[in-house]
């Protein structure tokens, strides 16, 4: 008995060839394919039936390993905020560094350096000059 051909229907899917190839979600070869090709779509499936999985595999964790799974080692996140937090200074700190009086900064011009406008100078400049280099 002769092997029978599939029935070619008007308008019925043509036969497409098998994806060998395709895109990593998020990529940057993902975002420069065609947003409506064959490889993005099959990506984005890809992409789902991973997401699904991982979700599945960490339902079978138990309480102890989700956790250490989710948040990781806690106790060392915990030490690292903890110094962190440690280098912050306070307000009471900051307010009493604030109050302490100190003598205003005294220019000094540097040789190679532009010159240096004097604050409430009325616009005069402080300039390195070969004089000042010889004291």
């Amino acid at each position: 008995m002769p092997q029978q051909q599939p029935a070619r229907v008007p308008g019925a899917w043509p036969a497409l060839p098998p994806i060998t190839s395709w895109p990593e979600y998020g990529a940057p070869e993902f975002y420069a394919a065609d947003p409506l090709g064959r490889e993005k779509r099959f990506s984005v499936f890809v992409a789902a039936e991973q997401w699904r999985l991982q979700g599945v595999a960490l339902d079978q964790l138990d309480d102890v390993d989700w956790y250490v799974h989710t948040f990781g080692d806690a106790r060392r996140l915990a030490a690292q905020i903890l110094a962190a937090t440690n280098r912050i200074r306070g307000f009471q700190e900051i307010r009493e560094a604030r109050q302490v009086k100190r003598e205003p900064h005294a220019l000094k011009a540097t040789p190679g350096w532009p010159p240096i406008r004097i604050p409430g100078g009325g616009g005069r400049y402080l300039n390195y000059d070969q004089h000042q280099a010889a004291a």
